[in-house]
């Protein structure tokens, strides 16, 4: 998993010099938040986030994502989730906030307690959200987002069922080279 982030992010910084803008740049992000899985109507658990996000002109971003999430059911279960993606966001610029779409595809690694054990699986999601300059420089944002991460795993494990899991995180990013607007 290390070496495919190292691989990603040198295919992202060898981009076409033609193509890249003033616009373009990077961004670090940390965001927290929740897990809604399955059929479930209610919180399940906490969900954290890493992120690496190359712009690629003006309303376009690849962004390399680490998520890991804890889902208790609100009876401690304890089901863990590790996963990887690559994630595309199509940009809407707007004067006060900048909305997104958000598609990404990635690998998911599950830890189960009981029979179901450990295991991975291949993952999808899909997204909206936005980011909000928190300083007038444009070197902080808030960003938040709602997604739909869906997993090939159908056990009958609680969490496990086929079902798509609602996200929803909110945190900070930092860019880095980015021109204030």
């Amino acid at each position: 998993m290390k070496h495919g982030v190292l691989i990603i992010l040198l295919l992202l910084s060898f981009t076409d010099a033609q193509a890249q803008r003033v616009a373009d740049h990077w961004e670090v992000g940390v965001r927290a938040g929740g897990a809604i899985t399955d059929d479930s109507y209610s919180l399940d658990g906490k969900v954290e986030t890493l992120s690496v996000l190359r712009t690629l002109g003006d309303r376009r971003a690849i962004e390399v994502e680490l998520s890991a999430d804890q889902l208790d059911f609100g009876i401690d279960y304890g089901l863990k989730h590790t996963s990887f993606a690559v994630n595309y966001l199509e940009i809407n610029r707007e004067p006060l906030w900048d909305p997104y779409f958000l598609v990404g595809a990635g690998v998911i690694e599950f830890d189960a307690p009981g029979a179901s054990g450990r295991g991975s699986n291949a993952m999808l999601q899909a997204a909206v959200g936005g980011s909000w300059e928190l300083l007038e420089s444009g070197k902080l944002l808030f960003r938040a987002d709602v997604r739909l991460r869906y997993d090939l795993n159908d056990s009958d494990a609680p969490g496990q069922d086929g079902f798509g899991d609602a996200i929803v995180t909110f945190g900070l990013s930092v860019p880095f080279g980015r021109q204030a607007r």
